[in-house]
């Protein structure tokens, strides 16, 4: 093949990272709930204390350690090697220092190598495999002239399609094609027109079907492509993966952004849910462009992890699970952002923050200048213990007297107790604001509590 000789090798690429999802721990105290039914609208293990990932200020005068060297900072971590540092970005990216080179030296670049490095027959022959850090994908694709864009995008679309790294439009349209093939294979399959599938609503199919309906999958996936094609749509679809339960769209593009939100569901949300959860995204939007019309804003609807079940969410495990897919997701949106660093914000629903806390308490941390956590349970350990961009007074949390958490035994299984620090942000609630509600408008109108969600992701 033309372009590329076979796949390429990634130089000091480090270890893959990740993290992701939550909705209706209400499973817990009401196994009978909507939300354990999939509705559209779902202990780690011991470690060194994380590394603090907010930027330290050098003192005048204080040498800089040279790139490549074993010298750390005041803090003990790592210096950044990778990301840019311009105003406002995070110095410290917690990735290992790149190795001993002279300053004469050119950087570490991808070179093209021996057919099928990547992973033999199985894996992909010109793409990166799926454990390449995002940085290293970056490198890789950024390194490629057009024409070798153009071949890997038609010989490997499965590979880079939902690889963190590769930028959003490329994602989006790879993800589309996807789409339109995987809706017209399961038209011939279930004997319907396009049209017929969406004259059902989703309790007929899903509820309670009715002869002759859809699958609950060709429903959804017929409804997220008349969301994505509607004329002035700027979706993005930055994964969707039915058979390993991943969906991840965002409304905007999370590349060229001045604010970028990360919403993570709950327990039982399945990537069928994928429609329901957009629907939040675009109320949080709304409401951060009601705060600053100038700005750009994208808020990505994630998926990307198992959520648990009734009987498993008062556990640990399903965040743990998760936490790697959140962190490189966090990551990629940084590697992969065009021009100034964006104010991103991380936003974790009930079990969903359970996944945010787990993720920021990793070693590397997550790239995030605020957290949102709504209806939380816990993080699984205190407030100040978790790494991110910003500090503890850029910890926001939002809980209703009237949400069920407050009297629920999950608290005691996730350490609610570590969210009661004088300095983090207390979102002020509705009188009657319950588990589900706070992502929701009444009347045309934003609640009190999306209102203060947009300001936090406009930056305010």
């Amino acid at each position: 093949m033309a372009g590329i000789i076979g796949a390429v090798i990634l130089v000091d690429v480090p270890g893959r990272v990740g993290g992701l999802i939550t909705h209706g721990l209400e499973c817990v105290a009401d196994p009978g709930a909507h939300a354990c039914e999939g509705a559209s609208d779902e202990g780690p293990e011991e470690a060194d204390a994380p590394l603090d990932r907010r930027v330290v200020p050098r003192e005048e005068g204080e040498a800089t350690p040279e790139a490549g060297s074993d010298s750390e900072d005041d803090t003990g971590r790592p210096q950044s090697a990778d990301l840019p540092t311009g105003e406002g970005r995070p110095q410290d990216a917690d990735l290992p220092a790149a190795s001993e080179e002279s300053e004469d030296q050119a950087p570490t670049r991808v070179e093209p190598v021996a057919f099928d490095w990547f992973g033999g027959d199985e894996g992909p022959e010109l793409a990166p495999g799926p454990e390449t850090k995002p940085d290293g994908v970056n490198d890789w694709w950024e390194g490629l002239s057009q024409a070798e864009r153009d071949e890997v995008m038609e010989e490997e679309p499965e590979h880079i399609r939902d690889l963190d790294g590769i930028p959003a439009d490329v994602r989006d349209e790879l993800n589309r094609e996807f789409l339109d093939d995987e809706i017209e294979r399961m038209l011939e399959e279930e004997g319907l027109t396009a049209d017929e599938v969406l004259d059902y609503d989703l309790a007929q199919v899903r509820d309670d079907p009715v002869p002759g309906a859809p699958s609950l999958e060709l429903w959804e996936m017929a409804k997220l492509q008349r969301t994505v094609g509607q004329e002035g749509s700027d979706h993005y679809i930055l994964a969707l993966d039915p058979e390993e339960g991943r969906s991840i769209v965002s409304s905007g593009n999370p590349d060229t952004a001045d604010n970028v939100a990360t919403l993570v569901p709950g327990t039982g949300i399945e990537w069928t849910a994928i429609n329901g959860q957009l629907g939040r995204a675009e109320n949080v939007r709304n409401a951060a462009a009601r705060v600053d019309e100038e700005a750009e804003n994208a808020v990505i609807s994630w998926i990307g992890y198992d959520s648990p079940n009734e009987v498993q969410a008062p556990w640990g495990g399903k965040a743990d699970d998760g936490k790697d897919d959140l962190q490189d997701f966090q990551y990629g949106l940084r590697v992969t952002h065009e021009g100034e660093p964006s104010n991103n914000t991380l936003i974790g629903h009930s079990y969903g923050s359970v996944v945010v806390g787990h993720a920021a308490q990793n070693d590397s941390g997550v790239y995030a200048d605020n957290l949102i956590l709504v209806g939380s349970p816990g993080v699984g350990g205190p407030v100040e213990e978790l790494n991110f961009d910003g500090g503890v007074e850029d910890i926001h949390i939002a809980m209703s007297d009237e949400d069920w958490i407050n009297k629920s035994p999950l608290k005691g299984f996730h350490d609610y107790d570590g969210l009661d620090h004088p300095d983090v942000s207390r979102i002020t609630t509705g009188d009657d604001t319950e588990h589900d509600a706070y992502f929701n408008q009444e009347n045309g109108r934003d609640t009190v509590e999306l209102r203060q969600f947009g300001e936090i992701v406009a930056g305010g």
